[in-house]
């Protein structure tokens, strides 16, 4: 759902003014493409409740003195939290222009229930504050990025692998744990509001971000916001059918999905079903990841091919979405950088070939290097766009 034309508008003179402070009023209005007297109710509004600070800078003549622009970087403070892969929870706390200010780390330890994560989540949060020179009365908001179906509109956890309880109110239960506002949202937007704040894509409207890990997800800004589908859930690339007949079986219940092939964890399930092994759980799919990348680099064809053909499926794929949507970028993000080795090649050969001659740009999809903190800052990034559009 779109946000409200006053919201947008002032929450593209933020955005705006945080990428190119100190500005003035005028400066502002160009960069924004917004009429003065729009510049100057929402500067008036924003300045009034302290997000804002004006600077009045000595004139070189005999006119009125230049007053420029900045945002207040204690005008409010934000908790970004999620999920590590080595069992750890992160919470991060960031100031109004988004800079890190503290980094806290507990271990998760939780029963594999929600109920018992969200408690964790929020003990986690409350420590995290605690450890901070920041005092509980400053944080804004909270957000919280889980691999998970979320219903971001009310931060219901619609699924979690192998957490029971869904559905599941998260983050309203953590918001009455610590009496801050919460939001919830799906770790791979966050990972999009990551790149459009600190990333590749700012300045960039229209970009979609994919993540090739463990599972594999998108998420897409158009018009410099993140898009959502009308539940609240964003679209999962990872479910769409690249094998319409006799796929393989995906963790959603049906088949063909892009999962099952081109994700790491698929790529390790194939690797011992071939090899006549069970499946492995989810803690060790990484090690085992890294034992067949070790395989692939001594010439074993069987893994080279498996890797090669999730890559040429991932190409086809994103060739259908730009084919559709043609957006200005595509930022193929993973944690395991030595994957890129073995997938771009097949990958880059499928996404020519597949693509539509007018689009071939591919100097518009890259692949790059991420991390549990890129989470936890989008996470921060998600509240701080709540506030800059709701204030």
């Amino acid at each position: 759902m779109r946000m409200s034309d006053h919201a947008f508008n002032r929450l593209s003179v933020l955005k705006k003014l945080r990428a190119a402070e100190p500005v003035s009023r005028t400066a502002l209005a160009r960069l924004t493409g917004l009429n003065g007297a729009t510049i100057t109710s929402i500067v008036r509004d924003l300045v009034a409740r302290g997000l804002i600070v004006e600077e009045q800078l000595a004139s070189p003549g005999r006119g009125r003195p230049r007053i420029n622009l900045r945002i207040n970087p204690e005008g409010a403070f934000v908790v970004g939290a999620t999920m590590t892969d080595d069992g750890d929870l992160l919470a991060e706390i960031a100031d109004l222009r988004g800079h890190i200010v503290s980094s806290h780390r507990d271990e998760l330890n939780s029963n594999g229930t929600l109920t018992d994560l969200a408690q964790k989540f929020a003990e986690a949060i409350a420590n995290a504050i605690a450890a901070s020179p920041i005092p509980a009365d400053r944080v804004a908001q909270i957000g919280i990025g889980l691999p998970a179906i979320v219903d971001s509109r009310n931060g219901t956890v619609e699924h979690l692998q192998t957490f029971t309880g869904a559905p599941f109110p998260f983050a309203l239960t953590v918001e009455r744990e610590l009496g801050i506002p919460t939001r919830v949202d799906n770790s791979i937007n966050l990972l999009a509001r990551a790149e459009h704040w600190f990333g590749e894509g700012t300045g960039v409207a229209d970009f979609m971000v994919v993540l090739l890990d463990l599972g594999l997800g998108a998420a897409r800004y158009h018009e410099g916001q993140l898009l959502l589908g009308s539940h609240g859930i964003a679209a999962e690339l990872g479910h769409t059918k690249i094998v319409p007949e006799g796929g393989r079986p995906c963790g959603c219940g049906a088949h063909g999905c892009l999962q099952a092939y081109s994700s790491i964890s698929a790529i390790v399930y194939q690797a011992a079903e071939i090899a006549g092994e069970a499946r492995p759980g989810i803690p060790a799919i990484r090690n085992r990841f890294a034992a067949l990348i070790d395989r692939a680099r001594s010439g074993d064809r069987e893994v080279v091919d498996l890797i090669a053909r999730g890559g040429r499926y991932l190409g086809r794929a994103l060739a259908n979405h730009i084919n559709m949507r043609a957006p200005e970028r595509v930022i193929v993000l993973t944690k395991s950088p030595d994957l890129v080795d073995f997938v771009s090649g097949p990958f880059f050969e499928a996404l020519h070939r597949d693509t539509l001659p007018l689009l071939r740009d591919l100097g518009r999809v890259t692949f790059k290097e991420t991390d549990d903190s890129a989470f936890a800052r989008g996470a921060a990034a998600m509240v701080l766009e709540q506030l800059y559009g709701s204030w």
